[in-house]
């Protein structure tokens, strides 16, 4: 049977709702060769993925995945194969981190303004380590404010709502900046869920590819055959690497099951041997 991967997953440790250690679980189960773990903005779970690789057989690929903005359009970058303790990287993540604590202050004074009470404790207990939108969403329906998560967002969390408050993400430029410095590789997180269009991305990949950026996720869940094909052509101008994943937050919160099936997406362990033979030369090349 062909092994097959996803590069693109998320744990307990950002939105998920597995922990590192369920997820390692569950990619044995399904099959899968190996996984990228690419929390949001945080390396928390990496540790505990890594010794649990062990046990599972399942390889692991470090990973990360950081909201940025260039030219006014917001995007996500993922990282791979980077050194999940290097200083300088660990002190960016916390700066995100904290970006992140003060736009959750900003929303729960917000709710509150709206005569919503959550408070930090609620949310830290249904959110572990890291808190964002989602967890607002599912106390907003514990509560009874809204019906689900979704109607959670569209009432008060959505860009435009009475509770939204901006996130500061940092450019682009530094996010592949601080990735590569830590010795690994900066990939284009789902182009078109970034500009449905792709009328600009020709044109923001370009500036990136400047930049550093190593690869595009031209495999996705909500990606077309024909929207794939459009971003593996464009890999190919640049002498970008590919990627796949399935966004894995959890089966009742995912729109594909880990690793795909043949109905959605499946990823080739191909791509991991690409991205592995591309960081192995990057760390020649950088003695």
């Amino acid at each position: 049977m062909t092994p097959f991967i996803d590069l693109h997953t998320h744990s307990t440790c950002s939105d998920g709702l597995l922990t590192p250690t369920a997820l390692l679980t569950l990619a044995a189960r399904r099959g899968l060769a190996a996984i990228a773990l690419t929390d949001h903005d945080t390396v928390a779970g990496l540790d505990e993925a890594l010794a649990h690789s062990r046990v599972t057989g399942i390889e692991i690929l470090p990973g990360i995945e950081i909201s940025s903005t260039l030219d006014g359009v917001s995007l996500h970058i993922l990282g791979y194969g980077f050194n999940h303790e290097h200083p300088g990287f660990l002190a960016f993540v916390e700066r995100l981190q904290q970006a992140r604590r003060n736009r959750n202050q900003g929303i729960l004074e917000r709710l509150h303004a709206l005569g919503i009470s959550i408070t930090s404790e609620e949310l830290a207990q249904i959110a572990g380590d890291q808190v964002g939108r989602p967890h607002f969403a599912r106390l907003l329906v514990q509560k009874g404010r809204a019906k689900n998560t979704q109607d959670a967002f569209s009432r008060y969390l959505k860009r435009g709502g009475p509770a939204f408050v901006e996130h500061v993400k940092p450019q682009a430029h530094e996010v592949i900046s601080r990735i590569t410095e830590a010795n690994g590789l900066a990939v284009l997180a789902h182009p078109a869920c970034s500009d449905p269009g792709l009328e600009k991305i020709p044109d923001l990949v370009a500036q990136l590819t400047d930049c550093g950026l190593a690869g595009l996720e031209a495999i996705y869940p909500t990606h077309s055959k024909k929207v794939s094909r459009f971003l593996q052509a464009l890999a190919a101008q640049h002498g970008l690497l590919l990627s796949g994943g399935t966004d894995y937050h959890g089966d009742t919160h995912s729109v594909t099951p880990l690793g795909g099936n043949t109905k959605t997406i499946r990823v080739p362990l191909q791509l991991l041997h690409d991205i592995k033979q591309r960081l192995e030369n990057t760390d020649v090349g950088q003695g």
